[in-house]
């Protein structure tokens, strides 16, 4: 029975640990849209009721950023638009026009919309959707989520072992000197 409980807890702390660094990496890796970055994919959690029906809020998305030659007239991306200082949104948006300056970066539109491609998040056509698991990871990634489920269980392990380090430290001082 020991064996078993003792098993079940080291399957809770090694998913407890997985799911830290992830949600650590995430973190380290936002950008000015909140948007986790890892080289030419991003993750992000569908915020807004605007990508309905074909996503839902919560959501989570990995998109992969193309050359901007690859993408053609019609294409299905997501897109920022919005800026840091207010409010900013992934939109997604079938491109209606290109406009490729051979100088500068292309120009995108979508329907009103005027996007850089430096605002392209990637295209839709090869996203890998999570349904749902948005929630618990915005959960995990907001200030007090973040500091209660990872901050505070990590503080409280080190105590913990610093702690019991302390009580053999002291039993074996105890043993030195009855032996004397």
């Amino acid at each position: 029975m020991k064996s078993i409980i003792k098993f079940i807890k080291g399957v809770l702390i090694s998913c407890w640990v997985v799911l830290a660094i992830f949600t650590t990496i995430c973190l380290i890796s936002y950008n000015d849209y909140k948007v986790s970055v890892f080289g030419d994919y991003s993750l992000f959690i569908v915020d807004n009721k605007e990508l309905e029906p074909t996503f839902k809020k919560y959501d989570v998305v990995i998109v992969k950023k193309e050359l901007s030659k690859r993408y053609q007239k019609d294409d299905h991306v997501f897109f920022y638009l919005g800026n840091t200082e207010t409010q900013s949104y992934i939109n997604l948006g079938q491109i209606s026009q290109i406009d490729r300056n051979g100088t500068t970066e292309d120009v995108y539109y979508f329907g009103d919309s005027k996007v850089n491609y430096s605002n392209i998040v990637g295209s839709a056509n090869g996203a890998i959707v999570w349904h749902k698991v948005g929630l618990a990871l915005s959960i995990l990634e907001s200030r007090w989520g973040f500091m209660f489920l990872i901050i505070l269980p990590t503080l409280f392990a080190i105590v913990y072992e610093i702690y019991y380090i302390t009580l053999e430290v002291k039993k074996e001082t105890k043993k030195e000197t009855s032996e004397e």
